[in-house]
């Protein structure tokens, strides 16, 4: 979102013609129709077209489906056995009352609570998953923002160059006439004419970020009817100049963060996860039963001949010991990794808080009389180069300073939007919000 610019003072002649002799213009003639949009209009079209956000609800529904099917019980067992051929009767699979049939059905019953410590897991790994969502979410918001703030400023942009460009072409104009009767020097005309061809060529770079900005913002906003637009961000200024910072306190704003931001909650939830892994992988070492009425006709001493059966392994040998030293490690794991994560949380935010404050005190200092004084100076110094009280030299150091000046103001703006949407990131929600909710 930063535009670089050359550094060679003929740019800073025009950008004195061109700004201050004639007024900023337009983007030149778009081949696409121009979008305007709010960026409550777009946050809306973004959550409800969003094919990634789409993409994570889908999976917050597969979880959901995995604690269902972990609630559920295991399936009955039914086993037959059937004689092929009966020797007394001379019938094949003889099911009459002479013949030799065993039925028996066993289900398994899962003991130590498994079925509890497994939904538990589900319901964990879905917790996890809806956090990811908000992660999501919170990555491709601060892009959607950030991207429809610096079409804003680069637009701004754009149109200064515009004016400029077209007083120097005037310009240009003027001396190649003044030149064919020998009234300016050749080195004059080619200086300015040097000069609009760096001048228009910092435009194409701006357009091309633009086009990239734009671009952006169309695959997160996902809309048919933005497909083939140039977008018009509606700021209003009055809201992004008033943003309050002197309210903020550290200790709050890390309060915010710890409380919102989803990568943190992430890392609780999976120390959670293997928290309720052990507990489960315990229980697995419990061995589970299966239990069962049997028939058997015919087939054993006693025709006729019920019973029941049951079936459980001896923990002799696997007492499920590596699942479960496993779990506990990955515990230490995660819980080493949550305490990684909460420094980098603090130390992020430290960064951002600190930044964001430097940034919009140096812009409050500027902001009211620094255009206005820059202005007022530089139609003196035209007033005196046209007047030849100055050198082309002399005229180039000035602008040198000046179109300095101006990128950088215009630079500012960007970094210090830019550092208020990344607080809000650092935080996990809008704690300063740059335009209306409404």
């Amino acid at each position: 979102m930063r535009i670089i610019y050359n550094q060679n003072k003929i740019t800073f002649i025009l950008l004195l013609i061109g700004f201050f002799t004639f007024t900023p213009f337009l983007l030149g003639q778009e081949v696409t129709k121009n979008y305007s949009l709010t960026l409550k209009e777009a946050e809306e079209t973004f959550l409800k077209n969003n094919l990634l956000l789409l993409s994570a609800k889908f999976e917050i529904d597969v979880k959901k489906a995995g604690i269902i099917q972990a609630k559920l019980y295991a399936n009955p067992n039914i086993s037959i056995d059937q004689n092929v051929f009966n020797d007394n009767t001379n019938r094949y699979f003889d099911t009459t009352r002479n013949g030799h049939t065993t039925v028996q059905i066993q289900q398994l019953f899962l003991l130590g609570g498994k079925i509890e410590k497994r939904t538990k897991v589900a319901e964990i790994n879905k917790a996890i998953s809806e956090q990811q969502f908000f992660d999501l979410l919170r990555a491709l918001k601060f892009e959607l923002r950030s991207s429809f703030f610096a079409i804003h400023f680069l637009r701004q942009s754009i149109q200064f160059y515009d004016g400029s460009i077209l007083a120097l072409r005037k310009t240009v104009s003027s001396l190649e006439k003044a030149y064919e009767k020998r009234a300016v020097l050749q080195a004059e005309m080619l200086r300015l004419k040097a000069l609009l061809f760096f001048l228009e060529n910092e435009r194409t770079e701006a357009v091309v970020q633009i086009r990239q900005k734009e671009a952006s913002m169309r695959i997160l906003l996902n809309s048919p009817e933005m497909a083939n637009v140039t977008f018009v961000p509606k700021i209003n200024a009055k809201s992004l100049e008033d943003v309050k910072l002197t309210d903020l306190k550290l200790n709050k704003v890390l309060e915010d963060a710890f409380e919102n931001r989803p990568d943190l909650k992430i890392a609780i939830q999976a120390l959670k996860l293997e928290e309720a892994n052990l507990a489960l992988q315990q229980a697995n070492a419990i061995p589970d039963l299966s239990f069962g009425p049997m028939y058997n006709r015919n087939g054993t001493a006693y025709p006729n001949y019920w019973g029941v059966t049951a079936q459980l392994s001896v923990p002799i040998f696997d007492r499920n010991q590596g699942n479960i030293e496993a779990a506990e490690k990955s515990i230490l794991t995660r819980r080493s990794e949550l305490q990684n994560q909460k420094l980098q949380a603090e130390n992020e935010v430290n960064i951002v808080f600190n930044r964001v404050l430097e940034k919009d005190r140096l812009y409050q200092s500027f902001k009211n009389r620094f255009a206005e004084d820059y202005m007022n100076l530089a139609q003196l110094m035209i007033s005196n180069y046209e007047k030849r009280y100055l050198t082309i030299i002399e005229f180039a150091d000035f602008f040198e300073t000046y179109r300095s000046s101006v990128q950088q103001m215009l630079k500012l703006q960007i970094d210090r939007v830019e550092s208020i949407e990344n607080l809000n990131y650092s935080v996990g929600k809008n704690i300063l919000n740059v335009q209306p909710l409404e």
